[in-house]
């Protein structure tokens, strides 16, 4: 088997490792999903939008984190800890309890010059330099958001007076191997961010949506 060629689409047999097993008493989900890879975001957003923590908490393979709903909206808000393997898990466990939509927020390196901090960054693909996704989708597959989400995302940024910006980003599994040399080929490659989990979570949802 070749490297990251770990894929096989032809493979319909049943996980050993389910994520609908991961907390049988849970409840269904909301059918909207944000998850939230910086702990300090979702705590500004639990007390700007008032969401109170449910009486349960979400567990999924390899983790446990606050879980906070807000049935008016029809969304649930988790924590997403850092990094590919545990982001996704734990998107993987909600969508097994009926969430349909996903939509993540987090933290992300500036690799082009040019951004600035506070600057937001709407991924029109995703390198993939994390291993979770090769699990997911074929290795020469980019890693992409659902257009129509995306559109409406911009559309709404424009509308608005927050400073945005739209493209190429990579995920990383080694932040301590973001050398000189590795930044200046991102950059020739036309990645302007760098994060840990959003190629991963992208092909997680388009696996699931298949």
């Amino acid at each position: 088997m070749d490297t990251f060629d770990w894929f096989d689409p032809e493979d319909e047999s049943p996980s050993v490792i389910r994520p609908e097993l991961q907390d049988k008493q849970g409840d269904q989900l909301p059918s909207n999903l944000l998850i939230v890879f910086a702990k300090d975001v979702l705590d500004g957003l639990r007390r700007e939008l008032k969401l109170t923590r449910s009486e349960e908490d979400f567990y999924f393979f390899g983790g446990v984190c606050a879980l906070y709903l807000d049935q008016s909206k029809n969304i649930a808000l988790i924590e997403g800890a850092i990094g590919a393997p545990i982001g996704v898990s734990a998107v993987h466990t909600a969508i097994s309890r009926g969430v349909r939509r996903v939509f993540v927020v987090g933290l992300c390196g500036a690799v082009d010059n040019s951004l600035v901090v506070g600057e937001l960054v709407v991924p029109l693909e995703c390198v993939r330099e994390e291993g979770t996704s090769f699990h997911y989708i074929p290795s020469d597959r980019l890693a992409v958001p659902d257009i129509e989400m995306r559109q409406r995302l911009e559309a709404h940024l424009a509308k608005s007076a927050k400073a945005y910006r739209v493209g190429k980003t990579v995920s990383t599994d080694a932040p301590y191997r973001q050398t000189t040399q590795t930044e200046l080929n991102w950059r020739r490659n036309g990645v302007i961010g760098v994060d840990m989990e959003m190629s991963a979570v992208f092909a997680l949802c388009e696996n699931q949506s298949a």
